[in-house]
């Protein structure tokens, strides 16, 4: 019988949710082993906050996304973004605003023990998951490269010591989702077992397109091939097909020595994807002379529906994929992790990741449904990334315990900025332009870090513990500049104003953990953490321009207790934060009178603060066996200190606040102010309260059969969903209900399970983009900071929508059960 002791330190801390997964049809919630320092220890003398999430809950609910698992965590919010930028992620309110695919973010993913920063991997890692963790603040010791703002870290499914085949379909009824599942696992032999999981999804998107013939009463307005329109081939908006697969090895040849390799790949292919979502607040109105590039049919309101055209083809030149905006995205991730007893409680752990990603897009760049756009965006993306760590960790008995590592990272990004502009509108204007700019830009990174941590038991209920992290992180940017290539002009380096950049800081960390019983913990921490700059690659720079940015720096603490009452049954948590960010990497984005659009860049906010307090209650009722009732909350202050270096909003007057740094070439040269001071106001995607609340119940029925039933209830109250904070980029309060019930057959050999998400159909605003969408700047500059907004107006908005409500019905089979494994 092969022996599955898998070696590997997970990353996680367990509160109260996390034994509400785990927990049985029995009396009590049970005492959970957890390694969040990277070392076996009770859950109950861990001075960390966080949130964790075990297969069954998963499961129970469908979570194979991280919109899914911020339902479950309160202060966890999503920003799904366009084209290479993948989701954007906030905790606590601190995130990654900026729409720049080079930027590492704020919150760190760790899956399988590797770091990455790309958001497009959150789709590959969240399939045939064991667990999830979600570390609240920020975490300097124990996850690659620091991350300011806290590490989902996500555990993959490893094989167990029985065969198993389970083989799962399902359908979503909302989008017509057609889903099947396949694992095969188990031993190969006593000291090898392997695992096989493969999934495929199919679905129409959630959203329709009116701009797709014989929707709109209207069609004649719509996709106008003479002005470089198309029609849409469907009405389905950001329908997909995906297929992933995952291959696992745990060899285990002796007592002292383990090794586990996984390999995964992933294709994901929208093949109408829209990039830029609806349109979700025109405040000049949707029926001007200038609407008329965006159409007669657009509400402009958040709902199920937008309108968005293809591209004609003929009017383009490269435009990809004969016009049809879409995405089409590839990953390879493979981890090998070994573990070596090198001496008795000394234990010697080395992790390899490597990560490959390819992202082809191609979209309507400014969301018109009648005239074909000013120009498309065909971007490509490539990243690849090795990473090495080594650790030594000890486990005596004795008062002092120690861990000591290595960290290793070496990446490149390329990233292709190509503008195809309409060539109606270049011979309007007597321009011999193909396109407005196309531009390579690399970024190569090389990172070295040396850790460690020493613990120190002052008495049996005390201990100490005292570590720092050290950093030393450099980056190069080259751009390739291939604009004037059509006419005979090579392409040539861009010289820029500071190609390279480099980052060396230590990140400490102290905590202070007193456990008087083994049912109440007391812990402290004192932390500092920081995030290296990085470069713009979204923009088409010129020479002498600067596109790097600086370092990202917390400091800060927490402080709290857990306990657990009543024989076990009940368990509570309670911690307060606070920290001061400097160097806060923001999103600002400036009209560019070229090409009509506002170009994002990364900048440095000077100061923001952090303070709040994180609660939760689980509860197994002695009258009601198989019953766990829980709830959470987070009250949430996350505030610019200084910022007096914001962009403006595009229309934004001297009145409303765009008086700063005064430029005479603003406003085509007409002069004008181009910055704000956001000093005061919210961070992104930072709701002052957030909550969760549930139970999920497991009963016995008719005789070896069980029924589960589950329910969610997660709250956030408003929230901006772009860093302008004008009054229209808010997202309001919402609630979001889910819920479940399945029955499975003895030892699971069979289940059927429908589960309804997001039932109150709430369609959340986690990113606004900014843009002239209205009339692609053809018809007069957007005017910002002057005394009137000017001929164009105000700027529209494009909201990035989450979908709404989804209904699954899912049947597993497991043949292995029937056969008694």
């Amino acid at each position: 019988m092969l022996l599955i002791r898998p070696r590997r330190l997970q990353s996680a801390t367990v509160l109260a949710l996390s034994l509400i997964v785990a927990a049985p049809v029995s009396a009590q919630l049970e005492e959970v082993i957890v390694t969040a320092r990277k070392r076996e220890e009770s859950i109950m003398k861990i001075p960390v906050v966080a949130t964790t999430l075990g297969r069954e809950r998963i499961e129970q609910f469908g979570l194979d996304s991280v919109n899914g698992i911020s339902d479950q965590v309160p202060g966890l919010n999503v920003g799904n973004q366009v084209l290479a930028s993948g989701v954007q992620v906030t905790l606590r309110g601190v995130g990654t605003s900026t729409l720049n695919p080079a930027v590492d973010q704020s919150v760190a993913l760790n899956v399988d023990g590797m770091q990455m920063t790309q958001g497009y991997a959150y789709r590959m890692a969240m399939f045939d998951m064991g667990r999830v963790e979600v570390l609240k603040g920020p975490q300097a010791l124990f996850y690659g490269k620091a991350s300011p703002a806290g590490v989902i870290s996500i555990t993959t499914a490893d094989p167990g010591d029985e065969l198993e085949l389970l083989l799962r379909g399902g359908y979503e009824f909302e989008t017509e989702e057609k889903m099947t599942e396949l694992v095969l696992s188990g031993p190969l032999t006593d000291t090898l077992g392997a695992r096989l999981a493969l999934k495929y999804a199919d679905s129409d998107g959630y959203f329709t397109n009116t701009a797709e013939p014989g929707y709109d009463p209207l069609p004649e307005l719509l996709g106008d091939p003479a002005l470089g329109g198309r029609t849409p081939d469907s009405r389905d908006f950001n329908a997909n097909e995906y297929w992933m697969a995952r291959a696992t090895a745990l060899w285990e040849p002796t007592d002292v020595f383990s090794a586990r390799f996984k390999l995964n790949y992933a294709h994901d292919e929208t093949p109408n994807n829209g990039g830029l979502g609806q349109l979700s607040s025109c405040p000049d109105g949707t029926d001007g002379l200038f609407l008329n590039f965006i159409g007669g049919s657009e509400n402009c309101k958040v709902d199920d529906k937008t309108n968005v055209i293809s591209l004609n083809p003929d009017f383009y030149p490269n435009v990809k994929n004969g016009g049809r905006p879409f995405s089409d995205a590839e990953q390879l991730f493979t981890t090998l992790e070994w573990n070596y007893e090198v001496a008795e409680d000394l234990t010697l752990t080395s992790v390899t990741g490597y990560y490959d990603i390819d992202i082809e897009t191609m979209i309507n760049g400014t969301a018109t449904t009648q005239f074909g756009p000013a120009f498309a965006a065909n971007n490509d993306m490539t990243r690849e990334d090795l990473t090495q760590e080594l650790r030594l960790t000890s486990d005596y008995d004795g008062a002092l315990n120690f861990m000591l590592g290595a960290f290793y990272q070496d990446s490149t990004t390329e990233f292709l900025v190509d503008l195809p502009f309409n060539q109606i509108i270049a011979g309007a204007q007597a321009l011999d332009l193909p396109t407005l700019g196309r531009a390579l830009h690399t970024v190569d990174g090389e990172a070295w870090s040396l850790f460690g941590q020493v613990l120190w038991n002052i008495t049996p209920e005390l201990e100490l513990g005292a570590g720092v992290r050290w950093t030393d992180e450099e980056r190069t940017h080259t751009v390739i500049d291939s604009t004037a290539a059509v006419f005979g002009v090579p392409p040539f380096k861009v010289n820029l104003a500071e190609p390279e950049i480099s980052s060396d800081d230590f990140s400490p960390e102290l905590s202070l953990t007193y456990t008087p019983t083994d049912d109440l913990t007391l812990f402290a921490s004192l932390k500092r953490a920081f995030k290296s700059g990085s470069f713009d690659v979204a923009g088409l720079p010129g020479d002498g321009e600067k596109t790097s940015f600086d370092d990202e720096k917390v400091t800060g603490g927490e402080a709290g207790l857990k306990a657990r009452m009543a024989g076990s049954r009940v368990l509570f948590n309670a911690a307060a934060y606070y920290y001061e960010f400097s160097d806060l990497q923001v999103e600002r984005s400036d009209f560019d009178a070229k090409t009509g659009r506002f170009l994002t860049h990364t900048i440095n906010a000077a100061s923001a603060d952090v303070y709040g307090i994180d609660m939760d209650i689980a509860w197994t009722p002695e009258a009601l066996e198989g019953m766990t009732l829980y709830a959470a909350g987070n009250w949430n202050r996350a505030e610019y200190a200084d910022f007096d270096n914001a962009a403006c909003s595009g229309g934004q007057t001297i009145a409303e606040g765009c008086n700063l740094n005064y430029s005479p070439n603003a406003n085509g040269g007409a002069g004008g102010y181009i910055a704000q001071d956001l000093g005061g106001e919210s961070l992104l995607r930072a709701p002052e309260w957030a909550a969760n609340a549930g139970f999920d119940y497991r009963v016995p029925v008719f005789g070896d059969m069980l029924l589960a039933l589950g329910a969610n209830a997660s709250y956030a109250s408003k929230y901006l969903a772009n860093p302008l904070a004008r009054d229209d980029m808010w997202q309001d309060a919402y609630t979001k209900v889910s819920a479940s019930i399945g029955l499975s057959g003895r030892d699971e050999a069979w289940e059927v399970l429908l589960i309804g998400d997001n039932l109150t159909d709430e369609l959340v605003c986690g990113s606004l983009g900014e843009a002239d969408y209205a009339n692609a700047g053809l018809f007069g500059d957007i005017v910002t900071g002057a005394e009137t907004a000017g001929a164009s107006g105000v700027t529209e908005l494009a909201c990035i929508t989450d979908p709404g409500r989804t209904v699954w019905l899912k049947l597993t089979l497991r043949p292995t059960a029937w056969l008694g494994g």
